[in-house]
């Protein structure tokens, strides 16, 4: 038997040989990887396709956003114009009768040419349901914004004309009777 010293000493010539020849079998590490072409291409390819999609996608929520910021734009030249008049009219029938001659008034200036046209063909049924509509909601408030609204209207809220008359119907009218 060896003495104890010589005993590490062989053990560690043992491991030093060991681990010399595991790292021979290694690779050095001095040669580079080959690039691979087709691979570089498609991770371009990939990395391009990922730019166009955000791009895309951030230009959709861009429009997106313009289209509600002009929505509420609208709309708030809207209610600017849902007021009530410093005069308000006396009675139901005039007021009803005010607001169609109003709207009619409104589409005559506002329009020209062929919706004219159409306007005068179809204006007495249009009137007559107007004021029909008006007296049956019962409202001299929603008839006086009407022709408020109508009057002071610019030129950009020629296609409001819905929007303005039930805008003053929902602001100003009664709410209606429940059910019996």
């Amino acid at each position: 038997m060896l003495p104890p010293t010589d005993l590490m000493r062989t053990s560690a010539l043992v491991f030093s040989v060991t681990l010399c020849f595991s790292l021979g079998a290694c690779d050095s590490g001095d040669k580079a990887p080959k690039a691979d072409p087709a691979a570089d291409a498609k991770a371009k390819e990939a990395d391009e396709k990922k730019k166009r999609v955000e791009a895309k996608r951030l230009e959709r929520e861009a429009a997106e956003k313009a289209k509600v910021e002009e929505a509420a734009k609208r709309q708030a030249a809207i209610d600017a114009l849902l007021v009530l008049p410093e005069k308000m009219p006396k009675k139901l029938d005039k007021a009803c009768k005010a607001a169609s001659e109003a709207e009619d008034a409104f589409m005559l200036r506002h329009f020209e040419g062929e919706a004219v046209e159409k306007w005068n063909a179809a204006k007495s049924s249009q009137l007559q349901m107007g004021i029909a509509t008006c007296k049956k909601l019962g409202s001299i408030e929603a008839a006086a914004c009407q022709v408020n609204a109508l009057e002071s209207a610019p030129t950009e809220m020629k296609k409001a004309l819905p929007d303005l008359k039930r805008g003053c119907m929902e602001k100003f009218g009664k709410p209606a009777a429940p059910p019996k």
